[in-house]
């Protein structure tokens, strides 16, 4: 054959080949489809009693998909997948095998051949593993790229043992084995969230939370504008971080009591000792504007800690925003009438739209801290902000930017035009009487 002849041969086989791949192949995250492990699984457990099978997935996924599209989707699942593949020689034994559910899946398996030490695996090894990486996975996700997303990215890790059984074909004996794993995870997490609920109910009947205060300042001078009360559960417990406790509380169905609990323990931490200056207080839109006695039971306890209403200014995350807009904007407007001040949080992470800020007109925008990290590196993040602070000054509102940790953010932040800013460059979140602020920079002594 020519070489000329061989050309469109070759042609033709690599255009099959590409073809087979894309069918067996996930194209994101390159992991294979399971079937194409099966053939090399069977021969692995030749001599063995079993191998040890992980199912990874991310719950939410399709809310991801719908809200941000399917370029996002495909950035979290090539993340997990990296995680994965990284894992192994670490959190899993070096030889472990990897596969997506199916090309553009949405969910992993991970067979462990056996123990690093050549032992064979067993379901408390198997349970350690799953463990080891569901941690891995939870703090990947939890970096500033992913905690702005909208639903909260829950991974699930789940275990089971794949066996030979010469009744069931093979292949039928791993796809069961997997949904064994996916419902051992279920149920588990079932477990854990009548535990955490429990837990929260408890922590609202016994008045556990606790409140630390952190200043908002003036980015030019560090003067302090006023203080941000922020709710902290249990120390040294799962649901001592208030992101925490109001997923918590969401999925037991009480958000509304622990908002209320959150405010009370605040404004008591206030009665002892008072703060100058405003004070910021996180709310749940509905919650407050829906209930006419809790406005009323505010507006008396300020009235005890010498507390005019617009002396407070109550936040709301531009989230709530999501599924009503006009409705969200609706909640603040009444609470706006009754002289409370009113800021937008979140700001940043593409929840509330420009007619919203417009419509709501908050006294202030504060921006989210996934905005603020490494500003002075970020030309993209420079021009929001810059479109940001346009829009405040449209509207009547000052900016304050969270989470402000370095020098080099608050210089840029200030060349933006914001005003306000907060984080640890400026004090930690503390105890009433316990706050230092730092002083600005050539004012040190």
């Amino acid at each position: 054959m020519s070489s000329a002849q061989a050309t469109p041969e070759i042609s033709r086989y690599r255009s099959r080949y590409l073809k087979l791949k894309s069918v067996l192949h996930d194209r994101a995250t390159g992991y294979p489809a399971v079937a194409v492990l099966l053939d090399q699984l069977r021969s692995q457990l030749d001599g063995r009693r079993a191998l040890g099978v992980l199912h990874v997935a991310i719950e939410n996924l399709s809310l991801v998909e719908s809200l941000y599209g399917w370029q996002v989707l495909d950035r979290v699942l090539c993340k997990v997948a990296f995680e994965i593949r990284e894992s192994c020689g670490e959190e899993l034994p070096k030889e472990t095998l990897l596969a997506i559910n199916a090309v553009a899946g949405d969910s992993f398996a991970a067979f462990v051949i056996e123990r690093t030490d050549g032992r064979e695996v067993d379901a408390a090894f198997m349970r350690a593993n799953a463990d080891a990486l569901r941690g891995r996975l939870e703090a990947a996700l939890g970096d500033d790229e992913f905690t702005g997303l909208g639903p909260q990215l829950k991974v699930q890790v789940g275990h089971a043992l794949l066996s030979r059984n010469p009744f069931y074909r093979f292949e039928r004996r791993v796809y069961a084995a997997l949904n064994e794993a996916a419902a051992w995870e279920t149920e588990q997490r079932h477990r854990r969230k009548r535990n955490l609920t429990h837990e929260i109910q408890r922590i609202i009947q016994d008045a556990k939370i606790k409140t630390v205060f952190q200043p908002v300042v003036d980015l030019r001078t560090h003067a302090v504008l006023g203080y941000e009360a922020l709710s902290r559960g249990p120390a040294d417990t799962p649901l001592e971080r208030p992101q925490a406790m109001f997923r918590a509380s969401a999925e037991a169905g009480i958000s509304t009591d622990l908002d209320r609990s959150c405010r009370e323990a605040a404004l008591q931490a206030l009665r002892e000792i008072a703060l100058p200056g405003k004070v910021f207080l996180n709310a749940l839109a509905h919650g407050l504007a829906d209930d006419e006695a809790q406005q009323v039971e505010l507006l008396e306890t300020l009235q005890q800690v010498a507390l005019a209403p617009n002396d407070l200014v109550l936040e709301f995350s531009e989230r709530e925003a999501l599924q009503d807009p006009e409705d969200f904007a609706d909640c603040l407007g009444r609470l706006k009438s009754r002289g409370f001040g009113i800021a937008l949080d979140d700001i940043g992470t593409g929840y509330a739209s420009q007619p919203v800020m417009e419509q709501v007109r908050p006294d202030y925008l504060k921006l989210d801290i996934s905005l603020v990290r490494g500003i002075e590196e970020n030309l993209i993040k420079q021009e929001l902000m810059s479109s940001l602070v346009r829009i405040s000054a449209r509207i009547g509102a000052s900016v304050i930017a969270e989470g402000v940790e370095t020098q080099l953010e608050a210089q840029t932040l200030i060349d933006a035009g914001a005003q306000f800013g907060q984080g640890y460059l400026f004090a930690a979140p503390a105890l009433p009487g316990t706050i230092v602020v730092s002083p600005r920079p050539g004012q040190e002594h």
